[in-house]
């Protein structure tokens, strides 16, 4: 077991706020046992915890996602080669322990594995741990050429965006990727039975038609820890209120919260 990690987010334009970084600090100080140094690289640290370490984030020549990749550098934030650096997204809800992300100290990187089976990665990277500079070639070969990058890896509904997932994934072809155990990151909208049936209605239909409405998300009781909200849904989103194809999460006001 690690006795010390380090870990960072990534906060810049809208979509999140200083609550969301502030939260889900809180959330990780509460639930894991070894000293925490947390990050936020941010274009705008206003509202921030006094606790949270701010950075700079680094925008220029970058696309999408492309500015995650940074967490790959030689020497990222300053760490140390024998440091141990945990990234992981905003739209997180923890609900239990986080001492799996202590364990295989002799593994250089590990990453949540992809729960979804008609995923074509195989890794999810809203939760991964990487020791400090073991995987350069993942940010080294990006900052190469940014907008070539994200050419070939573009996001899912921006062609002008980056997938920082594919890229990783791409960059790994051919070699197996060591997971955290299974049940720690399940998919909110897949493990918690937060989908009505109407999602296959699309999105957009999700603002007028939707059998969210009805019955409640929970958590499966396997173990889990991190419950991912990957996509449009926001945890904040379901406290009260369904979220176009996702029932509202009760659980969520119990875990979410400084």
């Amino acid at each position: 077991m690690l006795d010390r990690i380090n870990v960072v987010c990534y906060k810049w334009g809208t979509r999140y706020d200083a609550l969301d970084v502030n939260v889900l600090y809180a959330s990780m100080k509460r639930n894991i046992s070894a000293p925490m140094r947390f990050f936020c690289i941010t274009d705008d640290a206003s509202g921030l915890r006094p606790e949270i370490e701010s950075v700079p984030i680094m925008r220029a020549s970058m696309v999408g996602n492309g500015a995650k990749l940074y967490t790959f550098s030689d020497g990222a934030l300053g760490l140390d080669s024998d440091e141990y650096l945990v990234c992981i997204d905003l739209d997180m809800v923890v609900v239990g322990s986080l001492d799996f992300l202590l364990e295989r100290p002799e593994k250089q990187y590990i990453v949540a594995q992809h729960r979804n089976p008609k995923s074509i990665s195989r890794a999810h990277t809203a939760v991964y741990r990487v020791k400090v500079g073991s995987h350069r070639e993942f940010w080294d070969k990006y900052i190469e050429n940014p907008a070539a990058a994200a050419a070939r890896f573009p996001g899912r509904k921006d062609v002008n965006a980056f997938s920082d997932q594919k890229w990783m994934e791409d960059l790994y072809k051919g070699r197996d990727f060591d997971f955290f155990p299974f049940n720690k990151v399940i998919l909110f909208r897949r493990d918690c039975k937060a989908r009505a049936p109407s999602f296959r209605l699309g999105e957009k239909a999700g603002r007028w038609l939707s059998l969210a409405m009805f019955g409640e998300a929970r958590l499966p009781g396997e173990g889990e820890a991190i419950v991912s909200f990957a996509g449009l849904t926001k945890p904040r989103d379901v406290i009260d209120h369904h979220h176009l194809h996702l029932r509202r999460a009760p659980f969520v006001q119990q875990f979410w919260h400084e």
